[in-house]
Order: C-alpha cells, then sequence, then structure tokens
C-alpha cells in the first residue's frame, strides 16, 4: 500500500532503532546497506515523503517515529537546528532565551547564516532562517546543550541583532526593555562596537539615542563618527499614536513613548 515501508526502508530503520541513531546521514546509509549516496539520497528522500525522515542539512535525516510504535527521544530543539545550516548560529529570541535576558520560550527558533534555506518544522518546532551579509555575520561563541556544542550569539549581539531586525523579538519596546533590565551587566563598549562592525547607520542612532535615556558612560563621539546623520524614524513600522518629535543629537524623528525609558520601578 502507498505509504508502506519497503523492505529496505523497514530494515533501515530498524538498525537506526536497535542503535538509538536518530541522526543519520546519507553516508551512512550508504555504508549500512551496501549501496551508493545517490541510491542512499533518494531512499532518505523516499522517507522525508513518507513522514519517517525529517530533511536537514549537509545529507542529514532526523527519524522522527518508530516502528514499535514508541515516542522518539527527546532531543533539544537546538541541536536539531544545529544540523540544519552551515554557517550559523543562535539569536533573537532563541539566544536572548538562552541569556535569560527574557522569559525562556520555546519557539521560533531564529538562526542567523549567510546562507539560504527555507523555514521548517520539525518536531513540532518552528526553524526560522535569517539571512545577513557575511559583514554582520559575528558575535557568537560555542556553547554546550545537552553534551552538543552549537554556536550562540553573545549578549550583546543578541542586543544589537534585535536592535536591527526587532521584530523577531517581539518589537522595539521589548529591545528597550532588555536594555533597560541588563544595562548594568552588558559589555557597553562591546555593544558600540558590535554597532559599529554592523555597518547601519540606523542601528548607530537608536541605540546612541538608546543609551543616552539611560544616563550610562559609553563612547558616543566614536559612535557618532560612524553615523551617517540620516533623518529617520526611530521605529519606521510604528507610530505609538503619538507625534514624532526630532532629536538633534542622533538626528532621528523619535515617535516612540518615553515611558518606555522610564528607569523607576
Amino acid at each position: 500500500m502507498k505509504g508502506e515501508l519497503t523492505e529496505t526502508q523497514k530494515k533501515l530503520i530498524q538498525w537506526l532503532e536497535q542503535n538509538n541513531h536518530w541522526f543519520v546521514t546519507t553516508k551512512e546509509i550508504a555504508t549500512f546497506l551496501s549501496c551508493t549516496e545517490k541510491e542512499a539520497h533518494s531512499l532518505g528522500f523516499a522517507l522525508s515523503l513518507k513522514k519517517w525522515f525529517a530533511t536537514l542539512g549537509h545529507n542529514q535525516y532526523l527519524l522522527l517515529k518508530s516502528t514499535q510504535n514508541q515516542h522518539p527521544p527527546p532531543i533539544h530543539p537546538l541541536i536539531i537546528g544545529s544540523r540544519l545550516i552551515d554557517p550559523y548560529y543562535f539569536s533573537f529570541q532563541t539566544a536572548a532565551s538562552y541569556h535569560k535576558l527574557i522569559t525562556p520560550i520555546h519557539q521560533p527558533v531564529f538562526l542567523v547564516t549567510t546562507t539560504i534555506r527555507n523555514n521548517t518544522d520539525i518536531r513540532d518546532t518552528s526553524y526560522r532562517f535569517i539571512h545577513v551579509t557575511q559583514r554582520k555575520f559575528f558575535g557568537f561563541n560555542p556553547v554546550t546543550i545537552d553534551d552538543t556544542i552549537i554556536n550562540m550569539a553573545d549578549k550583546e549581539k543578541t542586543i544589537i541583532d534585535s536592535l536591527e531586525k526587532f521584530k523577531y523579538i517581539g518589537g522595539l519596546p521589548e529591545v528597550i526593555r532588555i536594555l533597560k533590565n541588563n544595562i548594568e551587566t552588558l559589555d557597553l563598549q562591546r555593544l558600540v562596537d558590535y554597532t559599529v562592525l554592523m555597518g547601519s547607520s540606523i542601528l548607530i542612532q537608536r541605540l546612541g539615542y538608546i543609551l543616552d535615556h539611560f544616563n550610562v558612560t559609553f563612547d558616543e563621539e566614536f559612535l557618532q563618527s560612524y553615523s551617517l546623520g540620516v533623518l529617520t524614524y526611530f521605529d519606521p513600522f510604528n507610530t505609538y499614536d503619538m507625534k514624532p518629535k526630532r532629536d538633534q543629537k542622533w538626528n532621528l524623528m523619535i515617535n516612540i513613548p518615553e515611558s518606555l525609558f522610564n528607569t523607576e520601578p
């Protein structure tokens, strides 16, 4: 019947189950079945169509279910994500959750990459790929999740990524809130350096304006020297039902409530 496993497919899956081998490559399939990698790839593709495999990156697959009607073992979503594309690092809501900058959340998982891949859903988790230029691909470190090393944006890069593409963390007010709640533990010079390295004038203007409002000491002369100073809206996508006011220092049309910067408890 359509959708049923062939004998070869069943043999492969039972071998994976017996060895608790939930991740498998086409090369491993070819070795086990004594076939070519092209044939192994076709087999993996067929099993993905039958919803037994999830297609990962680099000719890898994840076994999604068992012939014994058992639930597959839990695998941390970030471990699965680390196998989907290369190069990559986790950022935005995912990294903010890891660093406890926001309340931990399950999904979606955000990966920054210089290559292109369509978003995908695996094991009830949505994986979203945010493409950036090589210039902006930095500021991450190896961390360990369940004995597996993955690439995670550091706290400062998480914030700078989010300040540039704030829709992936819940909006500009959320970025301001994160900065306000964590300003004493952040490396301000690193924030400034990362912003300059990103090569975005609006990002420089936003960060400068925010840090000014938190009355912290930072190298504002250095930061301003890299700004093009083009007049732009602080938040180009929302008006917050208010009349914008121009900030001369950072040349921004401020269209967000001043209450967002209130540091009082």
